[in-house]
């Protein structure tokens, strides 16, 4: 159906057509969202990558986030206010649920997570990142007590509720259930870490092999050969990515080069990680690729299981989708919505008794 929606000014008539462009049809209304309309986690980098080439301007992922409605996003790009709380994002405000955080992955952000700001989660949810994606930031983490050293520091400069629901995605599993330790013992009410598909089989890495293994991926991805016996080149990997289109990671080399380093810094960090038993609620969500068959191989410590932990209260559920599918999967987020509904209502029902 062809749209009817006329943009009221300069600025949004850049929006719409950049989000033309990378959507493949305008902005029905001012209400239209980005992601309800066809957007994924790589169709919002090329919408930002694009709006910061046509607009001159330096356009955070973040905002697109934050302000996901052609409306909203107009507005803040119109306003010259994209975004804020620096690395604490807001993916929803609102709902009746104790609040949810987001620990990042090993990309270090929450990008592909953007379904969790909506339905059918009925909860405020931020979303933490990785320091050092912002060249300007230093270097990231190099260890997993480091990460969640900057990650409490974080929260508590931000000010974030004391009371909520932590969830990491794949290796972000591992970072959720170590922060909620560090958060216990500064005197945080964890309510429950949800786990999406996080597996304990993680070989031995350097910082160095970690960030290669990324770089090639990225090459893989756009299409990019590497010749055989030959190292992949992150400059090399950037230019001919960029010189594809509108960059789908990012906009300049240091910002490229922060991304590698931060992936890298998370994967050494999590490598040979045995997880000590825990009292709180753990939920893991698993689907039946949850084991990578080459890390599996790669792991050279004896690997315990999430259910043989001996944890005081865990629960288990298959999810009948794969490992990347899952995290987009309705049915699977309304289960996680409801695993942590049933455990807010189980502590209101406690204290009421």
């Amino acid at each position: 159906m062809q749209s009817h929606f006329v943009e009221r000014d300069a600025t949004e008539a850049v929006v719409a057509a950049q989000w033309s462009r990378v959507l493949g049809r305008p902005p029905a209304s001012l209400d239209a969202d980005f992601f309800g309309s066809g957007g994924t986690s790589l169709l919002a980098a090329k919408l930002v990558s694009a709006l910061r080439a046509a607009l001159g301007a330096r356009v955070p992922l973040k905002t697109l986030f934050e302000a996901p409605t052609f409306g909203g996003l107009s507005a803040r790009i119109r306003n010259d206010t994209p975004g804020s709380g620096g690395r604490l994002l807001t993916l929803n405000s609102s709902g009746t649920g104790a609040p949810l955080l987001l620990v990042p992955a090993a990309s270090g952000g929450v990008i592909g997570l953007h379904r969790f700001g909506g339905d059918p989660i009925d909860r405020p949810v931020l979303g933490l990142q990785a320091r050092g994606l912002d060249p300007a930031e230093g270097e990231p983490c190099r260890t997993l007590p480091e990460i969640v050293d900057d990650f409490i520091g974080v929260l508590e400069k931000a000010d974030a509720p004391r009371s909520l629901h932590l969830a990491g995605y794949c290796v972000g599993g591992i970072l959720a259930y170590e922060l909620a330790a560090g958060l216990r013992s500064r005197g945080w009410d964890v309510r429950s870490v949800i786990l999406l598909n996080t597996s304990l089989y993680c070989p031995p890495l350097e910082v160095s092999d970690a960030a290669r293994e990324k770089l090639v991926s990225v090459a893989e991805e756009a299409g990019i050969a590497i010749p055989q016996g030959q190292e992949a080149d992150a400059a090399t990997v950037f230019h001919a990515v960029t010189s594809q289109g509108p960059d789908p990671i990012e906009t300049d080399f240091a910002e490229f080069e922060a991304g590698l380093q931060v992936f890298g810094s998370v994967g050494a960090a999590v490598s040979g990680y045995v997880p000590e038993p825990v009292d709180h609620p753990v939920r893991l969500f698993s689907t039946d690729d949850r084991d990578n068959p080459s890390d599996v191989e790669g792991t050279l410590h004896p690997v315990t299981d999430w259910p043989d932990l001996g944890l005081g209260d865990y629960k288990q559920y298959w999810v009948p989708v794969d490992h990347f599918e899952m995290i987009a999967h309705e049915p699977t987020l309304r289960a996680v919505e409801d695993a942590m509904k049933d455990i807010d209502d189980g502590r209101r029902h406690q204290s009421e008794v």
